[in-house]
């Protein structure tokens, strides 16, 4: 794929009719030639291979979401699911302004979009919403703010005593379990972007993950639910008829 320009491709999918159909690629304004190409790896790829795509805001919703799907997962399967057993590619958009256009793209290809944002001003709150069926945005400023204050304080104390401190935070925080919200909020930002607070999630049980994410994680899924048996038999019927014209 990387060796084809946007003209030379066209991406497949297969609508709740069942019909197969193409679309070609176009890239919003925000979305010039040369980023798709420089960041083709690493945030179009795999979401021009997905049938669903969550836009998350940055890198730290970006990695720390999808280990809370799937640590809730494997804590309750009967209530949860991964965002891979959801058939769900989760992109990074590199900032709040850029969710709208990468949506749009995805949108425009047939996939079915979702997007996951701190709270955004109410002009650019429209602009998503008009992109995405479901848009899932908590009200405090940065994720790992709304980590900190909806998990527990005994969550808190044992991951401060499971990280490497860096040697800054370790001479500010000699004792950081002391004070360990005001430490790992600074730790938080010190590692952001780097899997500090999906690290941190991974370490909690279900109810030290803050109501939001589980909130959100079950939103994803009743979205994901598979269609209808009816359409599902449809398509069955659609794809022997085709096979049976070749």
């Amino acid at each position: 794929m990387e060796e084809f320009t946007p003209e030379q491709t066209v991406v497949l999918s297969r609508g709740e009719d069942c019909i197969l159909s193409n679309r070609p690629i176009s890239l919003p304004d925000n979305v010039k030639m040369k980023r798709y190409r420089q960041e083709f790896r690493i945030r179009f790829c795999e979401g021009l291979l997905a049938r669903r795509i969550l836009i998350a805001e940055g890198a730290t919703e970006a990695s720390a979401f999808p280990v809370a799907c799937r640590l809730l997962a494997e804590l309750n399967p009967e209530k949860y699911s991964s965002l891979e057993a959801l058939g769900v590619c989760i992109v990074d958009a590199d900032g709040e302004s850029n969710i709208p256009g990468m949506a749009k793209l995805y949108r425009e290809l047939g996939k079915r979009t979702f997007a996951i944002c701190d709270k955004q001003e109410e002009n650019n709150k429209a602009l998503i919403k008009e992109q995405v069926e479901l848009l899932l945005m908590h009200e405090e400023k940065g994720f790992e703010n709304m980590v900190l204050s909806g998990t527990t304080e005994v969550a808190l104390k044992r991951f401060v005593a499971r990280i490497d401190w860096p040697h800054h935070l370790a001479q500010k925080y000699p004792d950081p379990e002391v004070k360990a919200l005001e430490a790992l909020k600074e730790y938080f930002m010190w590692a952001k972007a780097n899997w500090g607070i999906a690290d941190f999630i991974a370490q909690c049980c279900e109810t030290e993950i803050p109501t939001w994410l589980r909130d959100a994680a079950l939103q994803l899924k009743a979205a994901c639910e598979p269609m209808p048996e009816a359409a599902m038999n449809m398509c069955v019927m659609h794809e022997a008829g085709t096979d049976a014209t070749h």
